[in-house]
């Protein structure tokens, strides 16, 4: 006796727990013209104790003859009166091209342990009417749309672009061709190396001896060049602006420098001398003098010609 009453029990308490589960189908319009569209609200009702809760799956078509236009995503409504049990809906838009009577069956939910299943609709789709009592007509003719420039530009802008694009390159490539051509043609400067100082003045002491100036008569003219050989070279050598000094300046400033031995600056002072002797008119030196002075310029030049000295290698021993 206990034991039915238990079993009566169970069955009371868990029966409000199986009845509150529901699921529902609804069709917009149960009739509707081939290609026109109209809407299955899928409608759940169950337990918010239930966990889990499964929705049909749906491809691109319910059966061969209707197609799924769109599926809705699943709305969750709340029950603020009773929040015992939650609501979910789903909206399927569906349309048909066959006209006839098609059944929907009924969509499978799996709401926590149970499956439920809606009940199954009834869909009319009909043939499009035409009227026959309606004069046939004539095909309308082609209606002319105005055409400017500006829409012809701009339906062909891409080809326009590349076209002008192709232009500029080419007049620029002319231009840059012409500019080309046409330039000043640079000759290359040949970088001619300097003269050694010593060779310089070598050269101008010979030439000026072959001129055989004081043989001649014109010992002023040969002393004036002799001495301004020298003091060219000294410039040249030692960086010394000695076209502009005085003779005496000239020594004092070879000798503090110890530009050279003394017998060879002294043979240099005799003939910058003899030079100033017969520029000023003091003295006229003899034909023997004026050779000595040649000489000696050309012995000067040669004791301090610059003279580089290979560096000595290192041996180890």
């Amino acid at each position: 006796m206990m034991k039915r009453f238990f079993y009566l029990l169970l069955f009371l308490i868990s029966s409000p727990l199986i009845a509150q589960n529901e699921v529902s189908a609804t069709i917009g319009t149960q009739e509707i013209k081939i290609g026109e569209q109209t809407t299955i609200e899928l409608e759940v009702s169950y337990s918010a104790a239930i966990e889990s809760l499964i929705f049909p799956a749906l491809q691109d078509t319910i059966s061969k003859f209707i197609d799924i236009v769109e599926i809705s995503k699943i709305d969750t409504i709340f029950d603020p009166e009773d929040v015992t049990k939650k609501y979910l809906n789903q909206t399927i838009t569906i349309t048909s091209w066959d006209s006839g009577y098609y059944v929907i069956p009924p969509f499978t939910f799996v709401v926590g342990s149970d499956t439920l299943k809606t009940n199954p609709l009834v869909l009319n789709v009909k043939n499009v009417s035409v009227e026959a009592q309606q004069d046939i007509k004539d095909i309308k003719t082609i209606i002319e749309v105005p055409f400017s420039l500006i829409d012809w530009l701009l339906s062909n802008k891409i080809p326009i672009s590349i076209g002008l694009l192709i232009v500029i390159l080419l007049i620029l490539a002319i231009v840059f061709y012409r500019r080309y051509k046409n330039r000043p043609v640079v000759e290359k400067e040949v970088v001619v190396p300097k003269e050694a100082a010593d060779l310089v003045a070598t050269r101008k002491l010979q030439e000026l001896f072959d001129k055989k100036l004081w043989q001649a008569g014109h010992v002023k003219m040969y002393y004036s060049e002799l001495s301004f050989i020298l003091r060219e070279y000294l410039e040249n050598r030692y960086l010394v602006n000695a076209l502009e000094l005085t003779t005496d300046e000239t020594i004092t400033l070879i000798n503090s420098n110890l530009i050279a031995e003394k017998e060879t600056v002294k043979k240099l002072h005799n003939i910058l001398i003899l030079a100033d002797m017969a520029k000023f008119a003091k003295q006229q030196p003899i034909g023997a003098e004026n050779e000595e002075a040649y000489k000696n310029a050309l012995l000067f030049v040669s004791l301090t010609k610059y003279v580089n000295e290979p560096k000595e290698e290192k041996t180890n021993d």
